[in-house]
């Protein structure tokens, strides 16, 4: 108990939240430090993670780190570590995956062999380090060796985190880390073969309307690549649908507020989507029509430009209002235009344009996005538009990368596990971390 009472102390002391990733332990680190009465104020979670897929689907372990490394591996232990953090109300984390026996590992890994990592978030710095021990004794002698081990070696690197003795390569892995973490999260690859990823998404189009029993599929189009690829998706989604006899129907809506400035735009993707019907709906009237109401109800503003701003959350509201209005009157599923570069930046309104049934370019980076609608046959200028979402009345047409600080292409980097600059790298975190309300269901009591 000795050790123990120890690092619970030193937890308290510290003001430190734990959080462990547990594959050969399986829980057994957080089972002996609870042993310690008062215990449980440093304690957040504790994760058991065994099979390659729940490392992955709970700790956003990459499939492609196991076969490189395999699961015995301090790149799978820090991978392990950076997901229990990032997820989690921690400020370390402990993980690790070993060998406790009865048998060696696959790929003939030793018994008692395991692979730890110490993760550690300091004045919003990642800090990681890794170890490599081997154990001996019986099966359960080795787990409980390993957890002791994982919780002795905590004040030592946690010290270090302190004095800020980190190695380079340290600080450099615990980026990928986190940044291999977030791109298994966001569903994102390094690459895609576009003629699967267009049959996959096409597919499973076809699938959510089989599944559901709605017939109709509902969608605006700005006149972006974004919509004009869900749109084409949809299109051919349907047409599949009446070639295997079943009734489907794919309506495309324009939504302009006042006089849309890229009009041509969205005229030239419908005449490509060329979709079953087309629906004309100025949100311009319902959207000034509530800013008047509260503000005639008391609201005020701090200035035009916080008017401004929550005006352009009015219209990305209003434009879903009238597709689910859409789709309530036809049966039918309204199509999301996210994809996994707005997803990891959180570019997009809460319950507006984030609001849909069904997201078929989840996963997709803006570059993949692209490469797909090239492949099927979409305009090169809607193609290689720069993005705009067009919200802020006080800046007509203001580009993305203008609004987001980062380029497309940088966070397409991140999101495919390339290197990025460390300006950028801290830009996209920042704004991936404040930006995580969006992504989550709404917040239920414990």
């Amino acid at each position: 108990m000795e050790l123990l009472d120890r690092i619970t102390d030193y937890l308290i002391d510290n003001d430190l939240k734990l959080a462990t990733a547990e594959s050969c332990t399986a829980g057994l680190i957080i089972s002996e430090l609870a042993r310690v009465p008062g215990s449980g104020q440093s304690i957040d979670c504790g994760l058991g993670v065994y099979s390659p897929q729940s490392k992955n689907r709970y700790l956003g372990v990459s499939f492609d780190t196991i076969g490189r490394h395999g699961l015995t591996s301090e790149a799978v232990a820090s991978e392990m570590a950076a997901g229990a953090l990032n997820n989690n109300d921690a400020d370390v984390a402990l993980a690790n995956t070993g060998i406790a026996g009865p048998n060696p590992g696959d790929d003939d890994t030793p018994i008692g062999t395991v692979c730890f990592s110490w993760a550690f978030r300091h004045n919003g710095n990642f800090h990681h380090y890794c170890e490599t021990r081997r154990f001996d004794g019986e099966r359960n002698e080795v787990r409980l060796a390993a957890a002791h081990y994982a919780l002795e070696r905590l004040p030592h690197y946690h010290r270090l985190c302190l004095e800020s003795a980190t190695k380079a390569a340290e600080e450099s892995l615990s980026r990928q880390a986190v940044q291999r973490a977030i791109g298994v999260q966001l569903q994102a690859k390094a690459d895609i073969d576009a003629q699967q990823e267009f049959e996959r998404r096409r597919d499973f189009l076809c699938r959510v309307m089989s599944e559901s029993g709605q017939t109709t599929l509902v969608l605006g189009i700005s006149g972006g690549v974004d919509s004009t690829v869900a749109g084409r998706l949809a299109q051919l989604a349907v047409e599949q649908r009446r070639g295997q006899g079943e009734q489907a129907r794919f309506v495309a809506m324009r939504l302009p507020y006042g006089v849309q400035q890229d009009a041509d735009d969205a005229d030239r993707a419908l005449a490509f989507l060329q979709p079953d019907e087309v629906l004309d709906v100025n949100i311009q009237g319902a959207s000034d029509a509530l800013l008047e109401s509260l503000e005639s109800g008391g609201l005020i503003f701090e200035d035009a430009g916080q008017r401004d701003f929550v005006l352009g959350n009015v219209k990305a509201r209003q434009r879903m209002v009238a597709q689910y209005a859409v789709a309530g009157t036809r049966g039918g599923l309204v199509i999301g235009t996210d994809q996994a570069a707005e997803a990891l930046m959180g570019f997009f309104t809460k319950y507006g344009d984030g609001a849909c049934d069904v997201a078929p370019l989840t996963g997709l980076t803006k570059r993949q996005v692209r490469l797909l609608g090239q492949h099927l046959g979409a305009p090169e200028e809607l193609v290689n538009k720069a993005p705009t979402a067009d919200l802020e009345s006080l800046a007509p047409q203001k580009l993305d990368e203008v609004a987001l600080g980062v380029t497309y292409a940088e966070i397409d980097y991140f999101l495919e596990n390339r290197d990025v600059s460390a300006d950028a790298f801290d830009t996209i975190l920042t704004t991936y971390r404040r930006t995580e309300h969006k992504r989550q269901l709404p917040i239920a009591p414990d």
